[in-house]
């Protein structure tokens, strides 16, 4: 006859191996939820009837205010520990905000004429384009300010590759009709990626997972240029939203979120929307500010980690019922 103790182990044994397995089954789902796009969240400057907001909104579009009490917030970066800064035209001036995970706010610099565009390299240094004085601007994490590059004339979509270099258009690089996108090496060294087309009118650039370089234009079209050794910087147009395009974020998973502005006239009015495609393919309407109130400007990705996941949006483990060990025989001894 086995020892109670063994017989203990034994009855329970079961139950116990169908609770670890479920939590682990619960983990992985969580684990696998907060590993892809669907879990992060979107930020979006805005305005709405209170003044200028930074919207927070879920995969399936719930939304909450991160940070409120701004005047006309445009664009938007994060930091590798989870903080947010953004450019706010206020009404003496411009400033740029560095607000923290948890929405609490502070001023990062005010020492920029006409902040058009922000960055964030692994290292958590800021890049700041100055379009008024065609410079970008390096800050490091404790806010010393250094000049990175010159010699630019009307410079928008800063945005770093994966190996860290820095790229930007120049609507116009001394010709009214014709500008480029320049790669800026660490260490500051400059190269032409590739001369745009006449009538392009640039406002955004973000890389895929891939290393696919795209473009957001005014017209409304996305362009993208291929990394591809085979295709190397092979530009077609990828997709194109109603209105212009203005501001571009990859997830995860490679779905590409897109800011349209808002267009009105004689015969049509354009609502601005943030439009999703999906890696696989398609465009749907993500959000309508029109029919929200609100006002769209830029948007950017929280950084997937620890705090990816709003608890309250996860699903809450249900025991799985265990069936009842059936007892051994009892002795007759």
């Amino acid at each position: 006859m086995k020892p109670k103790s063994i017989e203990a182990k034994f009855k329970s044994g079961p139950g116990k191996a169908g609770q670890l397995f479920g939590r682990v089954a619960f983990l992985g789902a969580v684990l696998l939820i907060c590993s892809s796009a669907s879990a992060q969240n979107l930020l979006v400057s805005g305005t709405d009837t209170k003044g200028g907001e930074i919207f927070k909104f879920t995969w399936d579009a719930k939304q909450s205010i991160f940070a409120s009490g701004l005047t006309a917030p445009w664009d938007l970066a994060f930091d590798s520990t989870g903080n947010l800064y953004v450019v706010d035209y206020t009404g003496s001036g411009t400033a740029i905000y560095k607000v923290s995970s948890k929405g609490a706010r502070t001023i990062f610099a005010s020492d920029v004429s006409y902040p058009s565009d922000i960055a964030v390299d692994k290292d958590n240094n800021v890049f700041v384009a100055d379009s008024n004085r065609g410079i970008i601007y390096k800050y490091k994490p404790t806010g010393t300010r250094a000049t990175f590059a010159t010699g630019l004339h009307q410079l928008v979509g800063l945005v770093f590759d994966s190996l860290g270099n820095l790229f930007v258009a120049d609507n116009s690089a001394g010709n009214l009709y014709q500008g480029s996108i320049y790669k800026y090496e660490p260490n500051g060294l400059r190269s032409t990626f590739a001369v745009l087309e006449r009538g392009d009118h640039p406002v955004d650039l973000a890389f895929d997972m891939m290393g696919n370089l795209f473009m957001a234009d005014l017209g409304g079209n996305i362009y993208r240029y291929d990394s591809g050794a085979l295709r190397r910087y092979r530009r077609t147009i990828f997709g194109s939203v109603l209105g212009s395009a203005q501001s571009l974020a990859f997830d995860g998973a490679g779905n590409l979120f897109v800011v349209a502005a808002a267009e009105s006239g004689p015969d049509k009015t354009i609502p601005n929307a943030i439009y999703k495609f999906p890696a696989g393919g398609g465009r749907s309407m993500f959000i309508s500010g029109q029919a929200r109130g609100e006002s769209f400007s830029h948007i950017a990705l929280q950084p997937m980690g620890p705090e990816c996941c709003d608890q309250a949006d996860l699903p809450v483990p249900v025991p799985t019922p265990q069936p009842r060990p059936t007892p051994p025989p009892r002795s007759t001894s």
